[in-house]
């Protein structure tokens, strides 16, 4: 059977445009090509694409996964803490565009909720004293990283895909949102964002929208009871960080 890009993308939970990369920079796909040029992939070609994921989520860095593609799969390495700390160092050193570019390009050529999770929120961590100067490199770090999802929320709206909203929930940090939604980018939803957690939520109001709520800590009884009521009424699904 053969695959579209975007169908694709979806069974194999990798963007679009990091399988664009993964072929044109790293000869790690070989996809046959449509006479019009649209690209069509395999079965093969699926399970290719998972054991590059594989090696990529132990940390393996992008460039170094194809001769090691038919050995059995390492431990975790430190690649991840390698391009944090890279992100770190550019932040520390007032080089933004520098710092943009890195992350731009890591998320081009990683999986998104791998970026997320193992560089992008340990990142924010590292600097998250409360000192004006950690303050204001994290603002900086949440500007590019609010931008970046922006970017990649667009690209998704110009292909179909089912229709979201996200907000926070009772949720002091509002990047989190941001991450949240960089982390669900290319896998065929239309996102788009309530910034700020409200201080009252009230989603029947689009009740032909599908809501995620991202919130922190275990739900009360009195929380519980809320997305109880809202569940009868829309489709909705809470987060906990």
């Amino acid at each position: 059977m053969a695959y579209s890009i975007g169908e694709f993308a979806r069974l194999s939970g990798i963007t679009a445009t990091t399988l664009r990369a993964w072929q044109r920079r790293y000869g790690l796909l070989k996809p046959q090509r449509t006479e019009g040029g649209h690209r069509l992939y395999s079965e093969e070609d699926v399970q290719q694409a998972l054991k590059i994921l594989d090696w990529v989520k132990k940390g393996v860095p992008i460039g170094q996964v194809k001769p090691l593609l038919g050995r059995p799969a390492p431990g975790r390495t430190n690649n991840w803490q390698t391009l944090q700390q890279n992100m770190l160092q550019r932040l520390q050193a007032g080089k933004i565009d520098s710092l943009r570019q890195l992350i731009y390009d890591a998320g081009r050529e990683y999986p998104r909720p791998e970026l997320v999770a193992n560089v992008l929120r340990p990142l924010r961590s590292q600097v998250s004293a409360n000192v004006p100067a950690a303050m204001t490199l994290r603002e900086i770090l949440d500007g590019i990283i609010i931008a970046y999802t922006s970017f990649c929320l667009e690209g998704d709206k110009k292909a179909a895909g089912d229709n979201i909203l996200l907000s926070g929930w009772h949720l002091n940090d509002p990047c989190e949102i941001w991450l949240e939604a960089l982390t669900r980018t290319g896998q065929g939803h239309r996102i788009d964002i309530l910034p700020i957690p409200p201080a009252t939520l009230a989603p029947e109001i689009f009740p032909d929208r599908k809501w995620l709520l991202i919130t922190r800590g275990k739900l009360t009884a009195a929380r519980k009871k809320q997305v109880e009521q809202w569940q009868q009424q829309l489709s909705l699904e809470v987060i906990i960080l």
